[in-house]
């Protein structure tokens, strides 16, 4: 990968990230507002908020590293058939 592409990447997956959290708070927002906080609707907005934070705070904060290769302890890889 080039640099301008690895750049034009994580800036990409950044801010999707914040369009993420954006998306989070938004229905968190929506759900703080709702009287009665009772229903499938309630549901709804609490799986979204907590999905979109905890997706959207991983992109933000870890970018294109995301991709990035990590060594495996010999105790977890796969044994030889």
């Amino acid at each position: 990968m080039t640099d301008a592409r690895r750049l034009r990447t994580d800036l990409s997956l950044r801010a999707s990230g914040v369009l993420a959290l954006t998306i989070a708070a938004t229905a968190i927002h929506t759900l703080v507002r709702l009287h009665p906080q009772t229903g499938a609707l309630a549901f709804l907005l609490a799986a979204i908020g907590f999905l979109c934070a905890s997706a959207g705070a991983m992109l933000v904060i870890v970018g294109s590293h995301i991709h990035d290769r990590v060594q495996v302890s010999a105790r977890w890889q796969r044994a030889a058939r």
